[in-house]
């Protein structure tokens, strides 16, 4: 689905004539789509042009870094996927080796059969395209660290609750 999905950006940006080289992608999961976001459009975590909100939702927005300009693309695919949740807890037994040999080859071939229909379903079936405007996302660059009052390891000052880092506070 991420590279659908990055091919849909990289297709619409282009479209809205946007250069590709100042295209920074915000995140709404930290779902394998991200791989392949990373891959297609070469936003990075490293290169600080790829920025997780992880707001839960399988959406993905592309901003020009300068003006804010963009499109934001949600994946609706997945509101009618596993309504009951069969394939789920199907994968869930074959990664873990628990589904019969039968079972297991009826398994992959159905799963070999879905992501063929992602690959060439049409765009609309599997997301919806809308253009975005907003303020662009902060540079992201260095950061000041701290040392965290409970452990002493060097924290993103931000990211320090009355000087301690979030593992130590949720071992509190």
């Amino acid at each position: 689905m991420g590279y659908r999905v990055a091919l849909a950006a990289l297709d619409e940006t282009a479209r809205r004539g946007m250069d590709p080289t100042t295209l920074v992608a915000t995140t709404g999961n930290d779902t394998c789509a991200v791989d392949g976001i990373q891959s297609v459009t070469g936003c990075t975590f490293g290169k600080r042009n790829l920025i997780p909100a992880l707001t839960g939702k399988p959406a993905y927005l592309w901003q020009d870094a300068r003006s804010g300009e963009g499109v934001r693309i949600y994946v609706h695919y997945w509101e009618q996927f596993d309504r009951e949740e069969t394939f789920r807890s199907r994968m869930s037994e074959w990664k873990l080796g628990c589904l019969p040999t039968p079972e297991a080859k009826a398994f992959e071939a159905e799963h070999e059969r879905m992501i063929a229909d992602i690959l060439e379903a049409p765009a609309e079936t599997l997301f919806r395209v809308t253009p975005y405007s907003g303020p662009p996302p902060a540079r992201s660059g260095g950061f000041a660290a701290s040392p965290c009052a409970k452990c002493g390891e060097h924290a993103k000052q931000s990211l320090l609750t009355d000087g301690i880092c979030r593992e130590c506070r949720s071992r509190e």
